[in-house]
């Protein structure tokens, strides 16, 4: 689905339409926003300022979040999220697919470090990674909502919303399959493709160098795993006849490490440092 950044311009009492740019949104699954996760949360959102980055080009919206409880990550009293829009001045940017923080509401947040600025976190999948949590006025349940759906807003914290048109879940059950999605081993299938740009090398011996990459995009190998961009790789380089011989051996993503088994090749020729390989898992 191609979602475009809309620019609300206000001047001089009128207001002008503009697209800025345009983004993908991939439909993620619970175990992919589980994976591509650095930390997941309960939390409530305690403050909120926009303001323009720091080439001025773009406005960013910073949310405070008061962290409640930690399903996964390390834990911290609160965290700051990064997300692209708001409004500054006169000025009002639309950007479809960010969360919009309700006051007085609690969530479960799927996060991961922004790469600007890792102090900062984003959310996973944009609205795909923050659950919004009512309390069921008949049952008086904790439930969460699905957020690809719309719904009204509560003016008051923990309570259902007016009316809900998404579906809806348990909490102590939604957290439940967070938890067996975090806990379950990583499975990167045969057949997988990634590209990878090697960060460095180390020598081994004669003709024999270790190598260290990143994954430089991130890709959706099954509806059940993620490699996001920036997961380290490792493997081993061999200098046969003029020809680097890479075999990948260890795949790593937000701190799990699976094995893998693939092949790459480059001719001798320049440091392999900085080259790009597309890696195929067999």
């Amino acid at each position: 689905m191609r979602l475009r950044v809309l620019f609300f311009l206000a001047f001089f009492g009128s207001a002008a339409l503009r697209p800025c740019r345009a983004t993908t949104l991939v439909r993620l699954s619970l175990e992919q926003l589980s994976q591509a996760s650095t930390h997941v949360v309960r939390g409530h959102a305690v403050r909120q300022e926009s303001r323009w980055n720091p080439e001025h080009t773009r406005i960013v919206t910073l949310t405070t979040v008061a962290v409640d409880q930690v399903i996964k990550g390390r834990g911290a009293s609160t965290v700051v999220i990064e997300q692209l829009g708001g409004t500054v001045g006169h000025i009002k940017s639309y950007v479809p697919g960010t969360v919009r923080f309700f006051p007085l509401t609690d969530y479960v947040l799927f996060l991961e470090p922004s790469a600007s600025n890792p102090s900062r976190f984003l959310i996973v999948g944009m609205r795909q990674g923050a659950f919004r949590i009512y309390r069921d006025a008949m049952s008086r349940e904790e439930r969460v909502i699905e957020p690809l759906g719309k719904f009204l807003s509560s003016s008051r914290r923990r309570e259902a919303p007016a009316k809900t048109a998404a579906p809806t879940a348990p909490l102590a059950e939604f957290r439940q399959q967070v938890a067996e999605a975090v806990s379950t081993p990583l499975a990167i299938p045969s057949g997988s493709m990634f590209p990878v740009a090697i960060n460095s090398t180390e020598p081994r011996g004669a003709g024999r160098v270790r190598v260290m990459g990143r994954v430089i995009s991130t890709v959706y190998p099954s509806p059940s795993a993620v490699i996001p961009a920036g997961s380290s790789i490792e493997g081993t380089a061999e200098l046969v006849a003029d020809v680097w011989t890479i075999r990948w051996t260890e795949l790593s993503v937000r701190g799990a490490r699976v094995r893998i088994s693939a092949t790459s090749e480059q001719p001798r020729g320049s440091s392999l440092s900085g080259k790009v390989f597309v890696v195929s898992v067999r």
